[in-house]
């Protein structure tokens, strides 16, 4: 093998290394063991499903270069291999070979699924208000607070 190619493995394992722990790192994932090639436990990072609701499977990608192919392959591989999980791809695109700059980070879901986690966000954001009513405790306005909670919550049926 050339010496450019064995650089290029070189870079390529730090590039993906560096993008697997920053996803384990913002989205409070487990990073799997050997990036995912073992049988078990696929995927390059994951969130546990009985411990939250909206539990991600990653599989990473990056480059240096212009552009990342997404295959309907890819996104099947990723929809067997999530485990149960809800499938994300995330793709990085590094600025240079020094890997300190970093100049998009993109994350890919199921449509229903990002609707189903922005749905739950603008009801946490309506909740917000009325929770922190609550938490003042003011006798006089609990039972508007209480009238309110159940609206919201029948919105959300």
């Amino acid at each position: 093998m050339s010496d450019n190619r064995v650089a290029d493995k070189g870079l390529n394992k730090r590039m993906g290394d560096r993008h697997e722990a920053y996803v384990a790192e913002v989205l409070n994932q487990r990073q799997t063991r050997g990036s995912g090639n073992q049988w078990r436990d696929q995927m390059d990072s994951k969130h546990d499903r009985t411990e939250c609701v909206f539990a991600f499977a990653n599989d990473g990608k990056s480059t240096l270069g212009k552009g990342i192919t997404i295959t309907r392959a890819m996104w099947a591989k990723a929809l067997d291999q999530a485990g149960g999980e809800r499938p994300m791809l995330t793709l990085r695109w590094y600025v240079d070979a020094s890997l300190v700059k970093v100049e998009a980070d993109l994350a890919v879901c199921d449509l229903l699924d990002f609707a189903e986690m922005r749905e739950d966000a603008e009801r946490w954001h309506k909740a917000k208000a009325l929770l922190e009513s609550l938490s003042e405790r003011n006798p006089r306005c609990i039972p508007v607070l209480v009238e309110q909670a159940r609206r919201l919550l029948d919105e959300a049926a």
